[in-house]
């Protein structure tokens, strides 16, 4: 990417949880950014936000993706705008940090990577946020040295303490277990080459005609077997977990809690209520690596692109029909082009 001015100007398209997030993490933690322009359809939500990061409130999308005083863009607004909006900062040039998904529906994300190809450079990062986080990363740097063997199954919960937005079991799908999607699939090396998805006994707080919890199964291109829990209203708090049992040894990856605390008769440790408890550091990594590379600092190897976003979409489909179909579905991935080898 062309080096950019020492200061990055950023614009945040969406100041809901995540994107709020966002712009307090670029003002206080991380180096080389700014916040100079937010937008969001809540205009009351936007000015909030820009009072506490002393950035201007735009009128529109277009207005702060063609604003002078930015110089790239991230993206957090609802999944199904992603699309819309990321063809719109690839048409004006600029770079982005694209919140997962890239797109909820395929051929979205497939006019997006259509559009990223032609224009001949990577200008789009995937918001994957997990493949910075510390655990995973020694996760992944110890299956690529070979410390348990080869990875035969992958075991993966995803709690939510609640929906916040409603519960819809394709939307558990596209927007919270496509983060397992991704990084399973960063962590083996792997395509996935079938999905099939199991519908235990709903939880008591299940709407009629949804399924939660979710088990998805996923078989990669090798042979091995990826094993999702998706349960968007487990109510007891937010867990993420992932245990890959090699031909030689297991991997653990837990909540991520570095202390257990014993008093009053109890022994254990506090489930965050959402995922920024969780994941804050990995977050701010991602951001901060998205600024160096945007700036010309880094070559941005380690983050997600379109195409990683187009893989963990098609997988998601797959799921989606596999709950419709009850049986398994085959995942055909098409041509990776040359931009993202």
């Amino acid at each position: 990417m062309t080096a950019q001015p020492a200061e990055l100007r950023v614009g945040i398209i969406g100041t809901g949880n995540i994107g709020t997030a966002h712009a307090m993490s670029l003002t206080r933690e991380v180096s080389g950014a700014r916040v100079t322009c937010v937008f969001d359809a809540d205009q009351a939500r936007a000015t909030a936000v820009a009072y506490q990061v002393g950035a201007c409130v735009c009128s529109s999308v277009s207005a702060l993706i063609e604003c002078p005083d930015v110089d790239a863009v991230l993206i957090a607004s609802p999944d199904d705008l992603h699309a819309e909006q990321a063809l719109a900062c690839l048409a004006a040039g600029r770079p982005t940090l694209l919140e997962k998904p890239l797109a909820p529906v395929l051929s979205d994300a497939e006019a997006v990577m259509a559009a990223e190809v032609a224009l001949g450079r990577r200008l789009i990062t995937l918001g994957f946020m997990r493949r910075f986080d510390p655990a995973y990363q020694q996760m992944k740097a110890q299956l690529d040295a070979g410390v348990v063997g080869e990875a035969l199954i992958v075991r993966n919960l995803h709690r939510n303490t609640a929906a916040p937005y409603g519960l819809r079991s394709v939307g558990t799908l596209t927007n919270s277990a496509i983060h397992e999607m991704d990084i399973n699939r960063w962590l083996l090396g792997q395509d996935y080459a079938s999905v099939q998805v199991i519908l235990p006994k709903p939880g008591p707080q299940t709407p009629p005609g949804e399924f939660d919890p979710l088990l998805v199964f996923f078989t990669t291109t090798s042979g091995a077997v990826v094993e999702i829990e998706a349960f968007a209203n487990a109510w007891f708090g937010y867990e993420v977990a992932c245990q890959v049992v090699g031909s030689r040894g297991q991997l653990d990856l837990g909540d991520g809690s570095l202390l257990i605390r014993t008093d009053e008769r109890r022994r254990g440790v506090d489930l965050p209520e959402l995922w920024l408890g969780r994941f804050g550091d990995a977050y701010r990594r991602e951001l901060q690596a998205w600024v160096d590379c945007v700036r010309g600092l880094d070559d941005g190897q380690g983050a997600a692109t379109v195409w990683d976003g187009l893989a963990a979409t098609t997988a998601a489909q797959a799921a989606a029909r596999a709950l419709q179909s009850g049986s398994p579905e085959a995942i055909q991935m098409p041509k990776r082009p040359a931009l993202y080898q």
